[in-house]
């Protein structure tokens, strides 16, 4: 495997506040520049030095040479993609993009703050790689994920958004989650952003512990003024495969009708027939009647503890 020169991805970590996705920008550091260790450490790289393991987790006690190998880990895994040089399968995949995404998968949580810049300034494809590695990478990602839920740049907050719903069950961290995903849906300016935030809610109650904050705060975005972020909602609590949900999206369908939001009424019907597993469109009426009798079946089975 020949040298090349390490890459830095300063210029594109400076480059974050640009109101539109941009493609990572990397700056060449011919290796001779570099400072005595930061070369050894990019040299054992490329060269797959049989100590290499070593000298990787020897560096995560150093933040500023821990960040320089993530950031040059980064930009061979995102500039080996762009230049289609992914490894022939019959090579066993040990091209540049399998190796460098596998160190930084083993870098774990010291990977995950240069990942998420670039992950929320990167064009589509960044985006894509960055979240593809951030999600496998895991719990770790999740704080990152909050505190950049916070920035004034609407794209960032989306894409922040979008990537919790995708992380696993945050354990102790998850009443936060579930607090923060719930204030985005409700306050956030950007429609687009609360809409994401209806579909992340969904899918991290879906395979939460508890159903409640999920189906609560996507009963109250049943009202946004938004129809997207209502539509959003209303399948996002179809999603949760919780009944209690159904007088709810009844109320939901009665609005739509009340106010002739055809759109809103053709999901609301959807949205009750995939809860309860229905097929055909009722009315409100028959809706209620519907739920009607599920629930006093409920209670008949309960009473009688059949």
């Amino acid at each position: 495997m020949s040298l090349r020169p390490a890459l830095c991805l300063i210029a594109a970590l400076s480059a974050f506040g640009c109101t539109a996705p941009s493609p990572v920008r990397l700056d060449r550091v011919p290796l001779a520049e570099l400072p005595d260790h930061y070369r050894e450490l990019w040299t054992a790289w490329l060269e797959e030095a049989p100590d290499w393991g070593e000298r990787r987790e020897a560096c995560r006690s150093d933040p500023a040479v821990c960040t320089f190998l993530v950031e040059n880990l980064a930009a061979v895994f995102l500039g080996s993609y762009s230049r289609s040089e992914l490894a022939a399968h019959s090579s066993g995949g040990h091209g540049y993009f399998e190796r460098a995404r596998a160190e930084l998968l083993r870098l774990g949580g010291d990977a995950v703050p240069t990942l998420m810049e670039l992950h929320l300034i990167g064009d589509g494809a960044t985006a894509h790689l960055t979240a593809e590695v951030l999600t496998a990478i895991g719990v770790p990602s999740i704080p990152a994920c909050l505190e950049r839920m916070e920035r004034p740049e609407a794209q960032a907050r989306r894409r922040a958004i979008h990537l919790l719903g995708q992380l696993p069950h945050g354990h102790d961290l998850e009443p936060r989650v579930r607090t923060a995903l719930a204030e985005r849906l409700a306050t956030d300016e950007d429609w687009l952003v609360r809409k994401t935030a209806a579909v992340a809610v969904a899918h991290r109650g879906g395979r939460d512990t508890i159903l409640y904050p999920a189906r609560n705060a996507l009963t109250r975005a049943l009202a946004d003024p938004d129809q997207a972020v209502a539509a959003a909602a209303a399948m996002g609590l179809a999603s949760l495969d919780d009944l209690r949900a159904v007088p709810d999206l009844i109320g939901f369908l009665r609005r739509a009708e009340q106010d002739s939001a055809f759109a809103l009424y053709r999901v609301g019907q959807e949205a009750l027939q995939t809860l309860t597993g229905t097929t055909g469109r009722r009315s409100v009426r028959e809706w209620g009647e519907w739920y009607r009798t599920w629930e006093a079946t409920r209670k008949k089975t309960r009473d009688t503890g059949n």
